[in-house]
């Protein structure tokens, strides 16, 4: 029992007595109520590079450990290395004595605070980022253990173990006070989270609206900033995890480089980067990965790794400003200097947050960034949140003009469309008007040309003139009608049964006897039955008859040549007429198409469109097969009714349709 009172006194007049070799700093009763009383000049520094020397140590005689003055503000720690640090305080007479000293930044890992009450016995707090939240003296966001401050002066030893400090401010406040900060702060962070809340809201409502991908991916922004803000503050240890200590301490690292990748991202959209620079939009992908990839590592606690992502956001948003002047300078996109103005301000604001945290730029009161940024922050995304909101408001223009042109091109189609009917309906009445004259006339100018009169030549002229005019206005008249059947009726005929020969028999009574001379038509021996409507199958047969008498000299022949192959029926014209030129052909069958040879020729230009058309309803097709010196062939296809025989070695078994039916016949 007096071994141990002698230790206890030999340890506080060793104390008492190191504590003489410092400056008590002294507290007066109106200090540390609005502003906090900095310890600067106060505090005297020593290193353990080994990392074993304990209080013990400390307070007693050792050789080689000296305090020496120095400033807390540019210390950096290597590795293994541990910060000491002494103060003393005394009040003066009458003031408080219930204070609190806060430590400056909040993610310190481990601090231990050494202290002799007045029984000489040695005290010990512990907080930081290792240590639990509920076991703080004082439950504060901020870092900060409590002093009972007395009119002598009272030393304390502070033990500080972290990863790369710098800078480390201590000052003093009066209890109350910094539970009125703490108030404040807690206020400040709910103001915040609102502030942040109503802007990611809002851009999830631009996102819902305009279905553009940039408005999550600045939400997602919006969102990590204020859970890295609200880290930062501390609250990640009060808040979040308050009884896991290692948890709070790797969330903060990993929103951190969450954080910077969302930027990154964001940054690369927003820019699009893309459009005006594929490496630097590559570039910028990269480094959203490798921010990324530093959270996870994080997460698993490799502490370098957020120092390896501060240093490369730093370089990051230096890219960024010389890529928005480049921007600006080079492709005149002034419709982003808002946004790029206020990204960089917000960009130049954490660099110069973590430049001051690194201790690569010293301020004289850094702690007083623990309440500048956060506000910073909020004023510079508050603006950039115009920024956005101006580009919803671009792209919503931009959509309202799309959807009146839009509208627009819509009237003028349904108007179109009206006039298109009242056109068909002309047409339809006029030509149905017509039918009945034109079939007198050419009733009329037969019967004259069976008459005596008839024999006469002039008059056999006159008749055979009237007679083709008629005939041919005729079939004008029926390709006018049904070419505007074919464009409002069905694509697929219903099927019927029917006799092709009926249809090919048919074009021997085509025209006028002198054109009926020149045909050639062959006519299967046996019944050939095909599926569809006979009336078209023959209108298409007698344009091809129609166009091959048309371009052909009148004394040349016209042959019309039938062959079943394959299940498939084809119909071959042949004529001898001048070749079509090679850059016609494609748009033979177009309608009104008539080309450089149908000058001096009537006609509507819907013959072989028709034809074609009546074709592939039915399955088949009409297709040129060649036109040379030698003449011009078309050929007709449809397919045969199943178990249907042809004189040319049909196959029953077999039944195609379309361009490949007529790649069939082709082979044949």
């Amino acid at each position: 029992m007096k071994t141990n009172r002698c230790l206890a006194f030999i340890l506080g007049a060793a104390l008492w007595l190191i504590s003489l070799g410092s400056q008590a700093l002294v507290l007066r009763s109106g200090e540390g109520l609005e502003k906090p009383v900095s310890l600067l000049g106060h505090e005297e520094i020593f290193i353990d590079t080994s990392g074993n020397i304990s209080i013990q140590d400390i307070l007693s005689p050792h050789e080689g450990l000296e305090f020496i003055a120095g400033d807390t503000r540019h210390g950096r720690l290597r590795p293994g290395e541990i910060y000491w640090i002494r103060f003393s305080l005394q009040q003066e007479p009458g003031a408080l004595s219930q204070w609190a000293v806060q430590i400056f930044p909040n993610w310190i890992d481990d601090i231990e605070v050494y202290r002799r009450d007045a029984s000489g016995k040695i005290s010990v707090d512990r907080l930081g980022d290792q240590h639990p939240f509920v076991d703080r003296a004082i439950r504060s966001s901020m870092l900060a253990f409590p002093v009972e401050v007395g009119s002598s002066p009272e030393t304390y030893y502070v033990r500080v173990k972290t990863h790369g400090l710098a800078p480390l401010c201590l000052h003093v406040w009066q209890r109350a006070a910094l539970e009125r900060v703490e108030t404040s702060r807690m206020v400040l962070v709910s103001a915040l989270a609102g502030a942040f809340g109503v802007m990611v809201l809002m851009n999830l409502i631009f996102w819902v609206w305009l279905r553009n991908s940039i408005y999550p991916v600045y939400a997602l922004f919006l969102a990590l900033m204020f859970v890295f803000v609200a880290s930062m503050q501390g609250y990640a240890n009060s808040l979040l995890f308050p009884e896991a200590p290692v948890v709070a301490d790797r969330f903060m690292d990993v929103s951190s480089c969450a954080l910077m990748s969302i930027a990154a991202v964001f940054a690369w959209r927003f820019f699009d980067y893309d459009n005006y620079s594929p490496w630097a939009a590559w570039l910028m992908k990269a480094a959203a990965a490798a921010f990324a990839a530093a959270g996870l590592l994080s997460a698993w606690g490799v502490q370098a790794a957020v120092h390896v992502a501060i240093y490369l956001q730093m370089g990051v948003g230096l890219f960024n400003l010389g890529f928005f002047v480049w921007l600006m300078l080079r492709h005149r996109a002034f419709h982003y200097l808002l946004a790029a103005t206020i990204f960089t301000c917000v960009n130049l604001s954490w660099t110069f947050y973590l430049l001051v945290l690194l201790g690569l730029v010293n301020m004289s009161q850094p702690f007083l960034l623990d309440s500048w940024i956060p506000m910073l922050q909020l004023a510079n995304l508050a603006m950039l949140n115009f920024a956005v909101a101006s580009r919803s408001r671009q792209a919503e223009l931009a959509l309202r003009a799309e959807r009146k042109l839009a509208f627009d091109s819509m009237k003028v189609a349904k108007k179109a469309l009206e006039d298109r009917v009242r056109q068909r309906e002309f047409v339809a009445v006029v030509s149905h008007e017509f039918r009945t004259p034109l079939a007198v006339v050419d009733a009329v100018a037969h019967a004259l040309e069976l008459s005596p009169s008839g024999q006469d030549e002039a008059v056999k002229r006159a008749v055979g003139k009237i007679r083709k005019a008629a005939r041919r206005l005729a079939v004008l008249i029926e390709n006018i009608l049904q070419d505007d059947a074919l464009e409002v009726g069905p694509s697929r005929l219903p099927a019927r049964s029917f006799d092709l020969r009926e249809v090919i028999e048919s074009v021997r009574g085509l025209g006028l006897p002198e054109e009926n001379a020149r045909l050639n038509v062959e006519v299967p021996a046996e019944p050939t039955k095909c599926d569809g409507d006979p009336a078209r199958i023959e209108m298409a047969l007698r344009n091809l008859v129609h166009n091959a008498l048309k371009y052909s000299p009148p004394d040349s022949a016209v042959t019309v040549r039938c062959e079943s192959v394959a299940g498939l029926f084809s119909v071959t014209v042949c004529n001898q007429g001048e070749p079509i030129p090679d850059g016609e052909r494609s748009s033979l069958f177009e309608r009104y198409f008539r080309g450089s040879m149908s000058i001096q020729v009537p006609g509507s230009g819907l013959g072989l469109h028709i034809s074609r058309t009546i074709a592939r309803q039915h399955g088949g097709d009409v297709v040129l097969l060649s036109s040379d010196a030698g003449g011009t062939v078309f050929r007709l296809t449809v397919p045969l009714e199943p178990n249907s025989s042809g004189r040319s070695g049909s196959d029953p078994r077999v039944g195609l349709a379309g361009q490949g039916a007529f790649d069939v016949a082709l082979k044949a």
